[in-house]
């Protein structure tokens, strides 16, 4: 008979606990939980190719945003040609406009605009808006969407032409977020990894335990990974530094429980340690994970999508790492258990009761001074500068397209370009709105249906109406031929009045004639001379190109560009003047649409979404340290000093004139209040124990630091390497400033942790008391007897079965099958029962272990 199969029977003879019964399944049934792991990895590995990256911050914008709305016109109604621009540096002009005709005549390069004295276009404009500094700028047009096959040759064609030159392209053609962050998370990944080795050497009791901790980890982001394509999508924030920040959120629950196991294996056998350690680490670890599940859950409550996506997969990765850590690391421990016997290893963690006697000494010095930094931190972190444009946020690791942005911002002038979406159909109040525009200072340029010129000298726009003389001279056509075209144009829209009328005084908008003449001609047979033919050809495939970009099925848009900052006030305050203005022309709804707009739709939501997730993520916080520690003051300390360490976080970029991406404040506020919780917990959880049995409060405190220092330096120095390694290595300024700030409140987090905190609950100790409060239990009274699964209240001598036989003076909880009678109450009891902290007695250990053991190892 097994070891197992003994102990089980045993174990059934003794009566367990449910946690117990529940452990002992657990291990026992170690070998199948490791293989349906086994197969869910297998899983998880073909459902990672599953899953889809979203690159656009804009499609998780409200439904209910003038941008998104916007945009969702655009997507479905128009086409939008691939453009980018191109700085070339050290070159003469004859060389450049060489080199403009050469890009030019690419395939899939529709134009290139360069200077050009000898073209008409350009009369008006200035070289130095193209060439200065020895530097040339190109403005490139594509025959097609920068998604398509004959715009990817292109966009590689002109890369390869541009070879020699010192050249920087600025182009979303083939721009691939997804990829650049997936080579950046491999490097980080690595770095993070070989930090936490290091740290776990550091802190580890034996080394064998290391592998276990990364195979259990592995598993977990695995899972996590794999079962990402249930939400169909995922962003490319959430895709990038969820693996990371998973890690660094759940690492702890490991190393609990086979710290746990440890511990117990010092007086047990491996399997009977790893019940107890399992049973007693799965409560712990679950109330762990509590205050990081709701940090997340505040994140869910967010406006802007991000947030609920970042948040529903961050949740998930905790459950699966705490199902990883209860089903599959059983297995892992007892395979690698006879490697953790021989690698045990002496601590290197220090003992720090020299910092714990230095905290008690400055108690009277550092907490009014924390509380006066308190008041500024709170000021200067309401005032911190945030950008919401995500090309207006700058990594330290910068990527191609920033690069070249940058230098191409340092010699010319990088224009923002913006859409006005409007009903379809009224050509003259588009012209009106093209008309505002140019009205503009800042505005640069203006395309629009009913601005696009044609003719010689340009002097009549597509939607212009002419008569037939006008018409004959710009196609260069007889005027009888075209008085012909403009009767049977009549006769086909059945305006029959015209043609009793005088036809010469007939006007038709060019871009209805340009479709009849062409229509005619294509199928219907109309007989055009070859000149003719061919002009009706130039200006209906001009028209053709226009149409896609600028006209839909219920929209026309105008694109225009300016320049000026890309947010802020002024720019603002700007949109909102063409929205208001534009919106005189038409009786439906008109929308302004671009990165300005998408950076003043989130500015707004960001209000709501500050509030909402400091007030939700404090709350539920607060509520379960109330419960966990059954005092009104201690939730107040704990989120005092957490919330501190958010506001001195916040102050820095206030401080240092160093704008942040928003999305920076809205993640980090939420994790660094829901994850380094913990680490104020640790300590006020030991605080609470060691202050009952401690001669002094003092004492307390620094046994308090000294024995939660190594789960801090653990948790928080993987935290903390996480987020700085992603701040310095990720070359997307989105997860730079979210890795940087997470890193740096971290930091800040440890230190009021290990220095403010203590100081205030030894300063706070009688308030703790006096706000403390007990839930109301069943208590056995003096002469009855009572048979109850519930946790019970006693303090006197009892008599009874209690999973065994017990008679004994007690003073504390029992919680377990009981059928128990209160005796007598102690000698120096009240009236009422003392009222002590729960106390959860635990089975005796059967003397009957050891034997078991020795006839097993006989067999």
């Amino acid at each position: 008979m097994s070891e197992a199969s003994i102990g089980t029977q045993q174990d059934k003879k003794s009566g367990q606990s449910a946690m117990e019964r529940i452990a002992t399944f657990i291990v026992d049934k170690r070998k199948a939980f490791f293989v349906i792991f086994i197969v869910l990895a297998v899983y998880s590995i073909a459902s990672i190719s599953k899953v889809q990256v979203n690159n656009d911050l804009t499609d998780y914008l409200s439904e209910d945003t003038e941008t998104r709305q916007g945009l969702d016109i655009m997507n479905e109604e128009f086409v939008t040609f691939g453009s980018g621009k191109i700085l070339v540096a050290n070159i003469t002009y004859q060389k450049a406009l060489d080199l403009a005709n050469e890009l030019e005549e690419i395939r899939g390069i529709s134009s290139v605009q360069f200077y050009n004295p000898d073209e008409s276009q350009y009369e008006d404009e200035k070289l130095e808006d193209y060439y200065q500094d020895a530097s040339a700028l190109y403005t490139l047009s594509f025959e097609e969407e920068e998604d398509t096959e004959l715009s990817q040759k292109a966009i590689a064609q002109v890369r390869e032409t541009l070879s020699d030159y010192d050249a920087y392209i600025y182009t979303t053609v083939d721009k691939d977020d997804a990829a650049d962050l997936q080579e950046d998370m491999k490097i980080i990944l690595a770095i993070a990894v070989t930090i936490i080795v290091l740290v776990l050497l550091f802190t580890s009791k034996t080394y064998a335990e290391i592998p276990v901790f990364l195979l259990t980890f592995g598993m977990a982001a695995l899972l996590n990974m794999g079962t990402n394509y249930w939400f169909k999508e995922v962003s490319f924030i959430t895709n990038a530094v969820g693996p990371v920040l998973q890690l660094a959120l759940a690492i702890d629950y490991a190393i609990i429980l086979s710290h746990r196991f440890m511990e117990e294996k010092e007086n047990l056998p491996a399997r009977e340690a790893l019940i107890q350690a399992l049973a007693k680490s799965i409560p712990e670890i679950s109330s762990s994970s509590l205050t990081t599940v709701s940090g997340m859950i505040a994140l869910m409550c967010m406006q802007f999508g991000i947030g609920p996506d970042l948040g529903r997969i961050l949740t998930k990765a905790i459950i699966l790492s705490l199902l990883t850590v209860f089903l599959f690391m059983p297995a892992l421990i007892f395979m690698f258990n006879k490697a953790m016997e021989k690698t045990v290893h002496k601590s290197f963690v220090p003992n720090i009761a020299v910092w714990g006697k230095i905290v008690v000494k400055t108690r009277y010095i550092l907490p009014p001074l924390f509380l006066f930094i308190l008041i500024f931190a709170k000021f200067f972190s309401a005032r911190c500068p945030y950008i919401y444009d995500v090309e207006s946020a700058k990594a330290d690791k910068m990527n191609e397209y920033m690069t070249s942005k940058t230098r191409i911002g340092e010699t010319f002038d990088v224009p923002n370009t913006l859409a006005v979406v409007l009903p379809e159909g009224d050509y003259k109040a588009e012209a009106k709105v093209i008309e505002m525009l140019k009205s503009f200072p800042q505005v640069d340029t203006v395309l629009g249906l009913a601005g696009v010129e044609i003719g010689d000298n340009d002097e009549y726009t597509l939607v212009d109406s002419l008569k037939p003389r006008e018409f004959s001279e710009v196609a260069d056509v007889d005027v009888d031929i075209v008085k012909a075209l403009y009767r049977f144009y009549a006769i086909d829209q059945e305006q029959y009045g015209s043609l009793l009328s005088n036809v010469d005084d007939y006007e038709i908008p060019i871009i209805s004639m340009v479709d009849f003449i062409y229509d005619q001609k294509e199928n219907k047979g109309l007989k055009l001379d070859d000149e003719l033919s061919e002009e009706i050809d130039e200006i209906y495939d001009t028209l053709v190109d226009a149409r896609k970009q600028l006209e839909g099925q219920g929209h026309s848009r105008i694109v225009f560009t300016f320049t000026g900052a890309g947010e802020g006030t002024e720019t603002f305050q700007f949109i909102d003047n063409v929205r208001t203005l534009a919106q005189s022309f038409y009786e439906d709804e008109v929308f302004v649409v671009g990165n300005p707009t998408s950076a003043y739709d989130l500015s707004k939501s960001f209000i709501t979404d500050n509030g909402l997730i400091s007030v939700l993520t404090v709350l539920f916080v607060g509520i379960i340290l109330l419960i966990t520690f059954q005092s009104a003051s201690i939730p107040f300390m704990l989120c005092l000093t957490i919330e501190g360490s958010i506001w001195i976080n916040f102050s820095l970029p206030f401080l240092t004139g160093s704008p942040m991406f928003f999305l920076s404040y809205l993640v980090v506020s939420s994790i660094q209040m829901g994850a380094t919780i913990d680490y104020a917990i640790v300590i006020t959880s030991r605080y609470m124990e060691l202050r009952k049995t401690e001669s002094s409060k003092k004492d307390a405190i620094i046994d308090s630091l000294n024995q939660a220092f190594p789960t801090i330096i653990t948790s928080g120095t993987i935290m903390c390497a996480a987020g700085f390694v992603i701040g310095k290595i990720s070359s997307n300024a989105v997860i730079s400033s979210l890795g940087t700030t997470l890193g740096l409140g971290t930091l800040t987090s440890i230190i009021l942790v290990m220095t403010v905190l203590p100081q205030i609950l030894l300063l706070g100790d009688r308030l703790i008391d006096k706000t403390a409060f007990e839930v109301s239990r069943p208590q056995i009274a003096v002469g009855k007897s009572l048979v109850s699964s519930v946790p019970t209240r006693v303090d006197g001598h009892i008599r009874g079965s209690f999973t065994g036989f017990i008679d004994a003076d007690v003073t504390g909880l029992l919680s377990g099958t009981m059928d128990l009678q209160l005796q007598s109450r102690g000698k120096d009891s009240p009236e009422e029962p003392f009222v002590q902290p729960q106390l959860l007695l635990e089975e005796p250990k059967s003397e009957q272990q050891e034997p078991v053991k020795e006839e097993a190892d006989l067999k």
